[in-house]
């Protein structure tokens, strides 16, 4: 059985932060090709040398531990391993846009 949390949710608001990892739960197990990357972070991810598959990575096992920032009109979180940090924002219900990544 499935849970849409993405049609409960309205991710345009402040999720917590257990609320934003539910939410990218849920869209990377059943919507994968629904994760997009701006132009920015693709720039940024060949600078430090990261490939989409280390920030799918972070996105599947990160944790997102703070609230998130409100930047250029919608709320920004932090999904973070030891090593990498991945910047993403929630552009529909079911749609991940991932902004900037980097080492740590």
């Amino acid at each position: 059985m499935t849970i849409d949390l993405t049609s409960k949710v309205d991710v345009t608001s402040r999720l917590s932060p257990e609320q934003a990892r539910k939410v990218l739960a849920e869209i990377f197990n059943h919507s994968p090709n629904l994760i997009s990357f701006t132009k920015h972070a693709r720039e940024q991810m060949r600078e430090r040398d990261l490939k989409s598959g280390d920030v799918l990575n972070v996105l599947k096992a990160g944790k997102i531990l703070s609230v998130p920032d409100f930047e250029n009109g919608s709320f920004r979180y932090r999904v973070q391993t030891n090593k990498i940090t991945v910047v993403l924002a929630f552009k529909k219900p079911n749609h991940v846009v991932v902004v900037t990544a980097w080492r740590d």
